[in-house]
């Protein structure tokens, strides 16, 4: 491969009869600055490719890191939703025993309370059948108390006279009614 200092130190023997010299000079010239522009831009293209294969195993290296970095993020979201499915059940496990434990408390609270009624309702009827029991002794004790009442007024003396036991004068008779009349009010009153 001629590069262009090849091109720049290349010398040509003088002959009689052939190209101008200066011809020559003035093409090897543009042929040579051409040529170091076509060398520069391979070098910088050269460059530019080094840079971007750089950049490419770069991005290869990260590619990895991102697949394993996204393997595990994978991994630990299917690890969180376990951990999650398995405190949800945990939770859900411990709110279905305490609500068991709860019934259980409250159906035995509520057959403690119905225990209790039933015995109340129980010695209430006993109370209550006292409380009859006394009301119809009450209630034949009044009867009673009012038959020996009716017999005691039924056996009163109908008349002032009789109670005393008086013969029947005339004049002790005015005497007697008119004390009787003058009595018989301030009793009654």
């Amino acid at each position: 491969m001629i590069t262009a200092s090849d091109i720049r130190n290349k010398r040509f023997e003088k002959a009689a009869f052939g190209y101008k010299q200066e011809d020559i000079d003035e093409f090897l010239t543009d042929l040579e600055r051409e040529l170091s522009d076509i060398d520069s831009e391979r070098d910088e293209a050269n460059n530019k490719i080094q840079i971007l294969a750089d950049k490419v195993r770069e991005y290869m290296r990260d590619e990895d890191a991102v697949k394993d970095a996204l393997l595990g993020a994978q991994k630990q979201a299917h690890h969180v939703i376990a951990d999650a499915n398995e405190k949800a059940e945990q939770i859900l496990a411990d709110a279905q025993a305490k609500a068991d434990a709860l019934i259980d408390e409250a159906t035995r609270q509520h057959e403690i309370a119905m225990e209790k009624n039933r015995a109340e309702v129980a010695k209430e009827r006993e109370a209550l059948i006292v409380a009859q029991q006394q009301v119809s002794d009450f209630k034949k004790a009044l009867f009673d108390m009012y038959k020996n009442h009716l017999e005691l007024i039924s056996s009163m003396p109908e008349t002032f006279e009789e109670a005393l036991g008086y013969s029947t004068e005339e004049d002790s008779d005015s005497e007697v009614s008119d004390e009787y009349s003058e009595e018989v009010p301030e009793s009654q009153e």
